[in-house]
């Protein structure tokens, strides 16, 4: 009996002992890899025994376990890097509080693509009409070519590129029937083979509207580009809904083609189109308060009917009151035509009091735009009547019945956060009747940015703006021009730059201004900026002297736009001033 009690404390004794030496985890685990750089960051990331060291459960059996499997999986991981000679060498020291697993990586030759065998399948094989989507083309587009290195990474990308190639136009149910890369480690090649299946041509059919109610249909199918009978093309799919989500009618809109109906057997098939739409409210109302450095506080109240007449017209209006401005606004936009034109309506009154000049004119208004957004234009009509008074000189009332024409383009790489490319903005405005104007008169007016990145994080922005006004002193006041402010010239009060008359500013003939940004991005949303504004308005060329202004600010990519604040120091005056500014000029 005695002896069973110490045979038992002894087997208690080993087996606390095993436990300890297993769950002990006082010891540093490392891992030490010798390899080319690029891959020494692939395993890095991948390999499992370095992502477990740090495990606060890991013990030295596990740690064993993890070093007899890692060789495998360097091996499998450098494969997907087309690496199927590497060679792995591996140590273990394992001491008391010291476990270190050495491995040493000998990449070998990559494996190279020697043969590739693409396979076409549907109608795509019979189609020779566009040049685009022959089979020559398509298959001179794969990007993994022979002689260039396997990767997996490489091989399921070119893969993908060729199927959307296909996806996007004429063949939206097209799939990879069959794909195989046949590597042989001997002779450290890749033998590549892709089968394609196109499946039918298909064609848009008609459109399905879901969720209109309040609005007339006319509002979608007036700016539809697609026609039944159209080939299936993603891009214009994406150019319909960009232009439904522009209206305003919609707070989200989503559009397909039931691709997926059609018979895989049938050709020249039609893919009705679904619109998916919610609205918003007819009526909308809407009270706000701000600040402009500018014009100062401001509070305003705005009104919009969707459905004005009941007719899709939108009727947008607003009474806005700021310390240098007032002013009642309404416009009235018609739905787009199936030629594409957007008429509007416009009245408004306004009057403003700027370094000396108080401005009270009301207009009417007809205009007609149309374009796509990269390069839109408009032609209008314009009934204006003003009065104006200067401090130190007699009041006097101008009117003028104007034509004008402008165009906009915009070739930016964002439209809301632009970093490369330009806008441009040209507007001509003239009264050619003096019968129905105080005297004849040409506005033209430019104005351009300009964006340039430079490296990653360095960004330039450059902006001109001129103007012009011929007729001999026939133009009224809002047509003539004056610098100074917020996008004009920094560190120089509001519309302070112009021609001295009386005690009061007063407009110019003549208008030319710039300004030289550079932006050095410390995150991807915000950054510091340094900059430097020129320009000025006189009434003649010579007499155009530019002023400079120059300065530091903040800068913040919001989901609405960059917003900016600056101070500026004007070297005309010596004084310093504050700006903010929110969106793209244009």
């Amino acid at each position: 009996m005695l002896n069973r009690f110490f045979i038992c404390l002894l087997l208690l004794s080993f087996s606390l002992n095993l436990y300890s030496a297993e769950d002990y985890t006082g010891d540093d685990y490392k891992v030490e890899l010798d390899a080319p750089r690029d891959l020494k960051s692939l395993l890095e990331q991948h390999l499992e025994i370095i992502s477990s060291k740090n495990n606060p459960r890991l013990n030295p059996r596990e740690w064993q376990r993890l070093f007899n499997k890692a060789p495998q999986q360097i091996k499998a991981l450098l494969e997907t890097e087309g690496l199927f000679s590497a060679q792995v060498t591996s140590k273990l020291e394992q001491s008391p509080g010291k476990n270190i697993a050495y491995f040493t990586i000998t990449p070998g030759p990559p494996v190279l693509v020697d043969k590739l065998d693409i396979q076409w399948q549907g109608a795509v094989s019979q189609q020779t009409d566009k040049p685009a989507q022959s089979l020559a083309t398509l298959s001179d587009s794969w990007a993994l070519k022979p002689g260039m290195q396997f990767k997996q990474e490489s091989w399921t990308q070119a893969k993908r590129q060729l199927l959307t190639k296909l996806l996007v136009a004429r063949y939206p149910n097209a799939s990879i029937s069959e794909s195989q890369a046949s590597i042989d480690p001997k002779t450290n090649t890749a033998n590549l083979r892709i089968k394609i299946d196109s499946g039918p041509l298909v064609y848009f059919g008609e459109i399905e509207i879901e969720g209109l109610s309040r609005y007339p249909q006319k509002v979608i199918r007036n700016i539809n580009p697609i026609k039944p009978g159209d080939e299936f093309s993603q891009t214009q799919l994406l150019v319909f809904q960009n232009r439904l989500q522009e209206t305003g009618y919609f707070k989200s809109v989503e559009i397909s083609a039931d691709t997926k109906n059609i018979q895989p057997e049938a050709n020249n098939q039609r893919a009705p189109i679904k619109i998916v739409v919610t609205e918003f409210p007819e009526i909308k109302l809407g009270l706000g308060a701000g600040y402009s450095t500018n014009t100062g506080a401001r509070t305003q109240v705005t009104l919009n009917d969707l459905n004005f007449l009941q007719d899709g017209w939108r009727l947008s209006s607003s009474l806005r009151l700021e310390q240098k401005s007032q002013n009642i606004l309404a416009e009235i936009r018609l739905p787009t035509t199936k030629s594409g034109f957007r008429d509007s309506m416009n009245s408004n009154l306004i009057r403003t009091e700027v370094e000396g000049q108080t401005t009270t004119s009301g207009q009417v208004g007809l205009r007609r735009a149309w374009g796509l957004r990269s390069f839109e234009q408009y032609v209008g009509t314009n009934l204006l009547a003003e009065h104006v008074k200067l401090d130190g000189i007699d009041s006097e009332s101008n009117y003028a019945a104007t034509l004008s024409y402008g165009l906009t383009l915009r070739r930016t790489d964002n439209n809301l956060n632009p970093t490369r490319g330009y806008l441009l903005n040209a507007q001509f405005t003239g009264a050619p009747s003096e019968q129905l104007s105080d005297g004849r008169f040409l506005q033209s007016y430019v104005r351009a940015f300009g964006y340039y990145p430079i490296g990653n994080s360095t960004q330039l922005i450059t902006r001109a703006e001129l103007g012009m006004v011929s007729g001999k002193n026939s133009a009224p006041a809002t047509y003539l021009f004056r610098a100074g402010g917020d996008q004009s010239v920094r560190g120089y009060d509001f519309q302070s730059l112009g021609v001295v008359e009386g005690d009061a500013i007063a407009g110019a003939r003549y208008l030319a201004t710039g300004s030289i940004e550079l932006i050095q991005w410390l995150t991807s949303q915000w950054g510091a900026a340094v900059f430097t504004d020129f320009g000025n308005a006189a009434n003649s060329v010579k007499d155009l002297k530019p002023v400079l202004g120059y300065g530091l600010g903040a800068r913040w990519k919001s989901p609405a736009g960059p917003i900016g604040a600056d101070i500026a120091y004007g070297q005309e005056t010596g004084d310093y001033r504050v700006h903010f500014n929110i969106g793209v000029a244009f």
